[in-house]
């Protein structure tokens, strides 16, 4: 009908005046003029396939390109022979549908119609999502650039998977897309699997669309990404598309985050946004009143047998001993799976390790009323806050410590594994060090290294003053930990540990909930999350000293202490030297909070390095996977379908 032609044409009107505006070109691109600049291999019969009709970009060559306004609505006069054509087209639509695929080139995972521009153009205007077409591959030139990094991953995707529309783009996505569904890109899948991931993926794109998602600017296939990371694969292929959607309207904050790079807010003052004196002490009257907070502590193991467990029961034990019986805490143990996080009757959910992260999020884009935190670092969810410490303050000071004991300018630090954060604690370690003795060097171990023995390397190496792990294993009571120093006749002397006082953390965050300080953080971060990192100068983090150290030690770590909790010096201000070379110059201030967490460089004075993928353990690999330093090869993790 030419009514419909008429009002397509107002919509080509009205997106040439945009584009003109905007300074773009106001027609379709043809696939010619850009081969021209890019050149290609050849070309490659894909075959007849149903493709997603958002994904058509424009005409093979020139001919047709001016007929089109971007949006792919006509352009020529009501009155002309086009218009008529187009008319008759839609009016064949209509009563028995367009069977004859179209004929297009594929590049780069855009198609260009050769044949077929005003089938395209009415299946546009009457709001069809697919189109069947005749796909002709065209490869392009080899390059450095990450667009054809992404687009040769995406062919092998595409050989064992045949499925177009689910577009990423980062190195590495269709590799933890095909691990989701527990799959590979190196063998076909069977028809069912690519079924599934088909289904799922359509299901997922109606409800984002809907929610807006043609406006949020990051592509579907990346959000989807993110709801798979969630929700993972076997639900979101049993989900009916009435559930899709109230999941996808839940975790709509998780995608803007996703969409802005992963930004985190670093809150590193727990007064930050206090009430005044008076309006809090109202507060705490009238939480006298009121019924005990509930906070629910999810452990994955239990502290009987994992150490950072049992610091956080202790905490969570003097949260109940400072609070009284305005809290009532509870904790699960040896909980990993989803099923532990129920939030019934519960005002807080605490977990306390990133390999939780992504049973907190399913559980809290669930219970959205429900605040639930989780400790860790630069995990970027919207849904879940993260809580952790700048420990690298107190490794600061255990570093001097450490060169002030050791007589032959050598001490060691075996690091657990390279997550967010580890490498600032190694860096301030060995900064501190230095400030007590320019000479020395920091030997640089790790736990989490397999087929290795770390001990008799130190040995080996001269190496008697060692910063092990930061608390005792619980199934190893024997085993040193802390900084120690090693005797001639093997035996070990304990000299210093840092301390987490998770109580008074726990304390803090349960009032800034009380006093409605959680709830004006939240609404003044827009598409980023909240990461409470707190550090010394807010007394959740010191170092305790063993008895019989000499007064001169002591004195040295209580002025570096008193310092560093005011502020007047801070490892990572100033000059800062890596093992390449010049970092920042002296004179520099502080490096910025993320810069520092995500820190991957070691100082000039560390013998060491950090581990590649094929050298660490299974639990190593696991806490690397969720919040990693080092680049990993999804296709080589002994595991699959369990990312983070």
């Amino acid at each position: 009908m030419l009514d419909d032609y008429r009002k397509a044409r107002k919509l080509a009107m009205k997106q040439l005046q945009v584009d003109v505006a905007a300074g773009r070109y106001p027609y379709l691109p043809a696939l010619d003029d850009i081969l021209k600049g890019e050149g290609c291999q050849g070309e490659i019969p894909v075959g007849t396939t149903e493709i997603d009709i958002s994904l058509i970009a424009g005409t093979r060559t020139r001919g047709r390109q001016n007929s089109f306004s971007t949006n792919f609505m006509p352009l020529p006069e009501a009155t002309s022979e086009f218009a008529m054509k187009w008319s008759d087209l839609i009016d064949s639509q209509r009563e028995e549908g367009i069977r004859d695929p179209v004929l297009v080139y594929e590049f780069f995972q855009r198609f260009y119609v050769q044949e077929g521009n005003k089938r395209v153009s009415v299946l546009r205007y009457l709001g069809q999502p697919t189109i069947s077409a005749q796909v002709i591959r065209v490869v392009p030139m080899p390059s450095d650039s990450k667009a054809y990094r992404v687009y040769q991953e995406f062919m092998r995707f595409y050989s064992v998977a045949p499925i177009y529309g689910i577009v990423l783009s980062e190195e590495g996505s269709y590799a933890k897309l095909a691990a989701f569904a527990g799959r590979t890109l190196d063998e076909p899948w069977p028809d069912d699997a690519v079924h599934d991931l088909r289904s799922a993926f359509d299901s997922f794109l109606v409800a984002f669309n809907k929610q807006g998602g043609e406006r949020l600017g990051m592509s579907s296939g990346d959000a989807f990404l993110v709801y798979l990371k969630i929700f993972g694969f076997t639900q979101a292929v049993s989900s009916l598309p009435s559930e899709v959607a109230r999941h996808v309207e839940r975790i709509w904050d998780e995608f803007i985050v996703a969409r802005d790079g992963g930004k985190v807010a670093y809150l590193e003052d727990p007064a930050a946004g206090k009430k005044p004196v008076i309006g809090e002490l109202k507060r705490l009257v009238e939480v006298a009143t009121l019924k005990p907070f509930r906070v629910s502590f999810i452990y994955e193991k239990s502290p009987e047998t994992d150490g950072w467990c049992a610091l956080h029961e202790k905490g969570r034990l003097k949260l109940e001993q400072r609070l009284g019986t305005t809290v009532v805490t509870r904790a699960y143990e040896n909980r990993a799976e989803d099923d532990a996080f129920d939030a019934a009757g519960t005002d807080l959910v605490v977990t306390i390790a990133p390999t939780q992260m992504r049973a907190c999020l399913r559980a809290a884009v669930t219970n959205p009323e429900v605040p639930f935190i989780n400790c860790s670092v630069s995990l970027s969810h919207s849904a879940v806050r993260t809580f952790s410490g700048r420990l690298y303050e107190a490794k600061f000071l255990l570093g001097a410590l450490a060169a002030s004991m050791a007589d032959n300018h050598r001490v060691g630090y075996v690091a657990e594994t390279p997550v967010f954060g580890s490498v600032s604690e190694i860096n301030a370690f060995a900064i501190g060090a230095a400030m007590v003795d320019p000479k020395v060097t920091v030997f640089l171990k790790w736990f989490s290294a397999k087929d290795y023995d770390w001990k008799r390397e130190l040995a080996e190496a001269d190496v008697r003053i060692i910063s092990a792990r930061d608390y005792a294993d619980p199934t190893q009571p024997d085993e040193p930990w802390g900084l120690y120093r090693v005797e001639d006749d093997g035996s070990t002397t304990h000299l210093a540990e840092p301390i987490w006082k998770w109580g008074r953390y726990y304390r803090l965050i349960v009032q800034s909930i009380r006093n409605q300080t959680w709830k004006r953080q939240g609404a003044s971060v827009s598409g980023a999350s909240l990461n409470y990192w707190w550090g010394m100068s807010a007394g959740v983090l010191d170092v305790a000293l063993a008895e019989g150290l000499p007064y001169g030690q002591r004195t040295l770590i209580e002025i570096l202490r008193q310092s560093i909790q005011t502020h007047r010096i801070d490892p990572f201000a100033g000059e800062l030297m890596s093992q390449e070379g010049i970092v920042q110059v002296d004179g520099a201030g502080r490096l910025p909070s993320e810069d520092i967490v995500r820190m991957s460089w070691l100082n000039a004075n560390v013998v060491g390095r950090l581990p590649e993928q094929r050298e660490l353990s299974w639990d190593g690999l696991e806490k690397v996977e969720v919040s990693g330093l080092i680049p990993l090869d999804v296709e080589k993790l002994p595991h699959k379908g369990t990312l983070s």
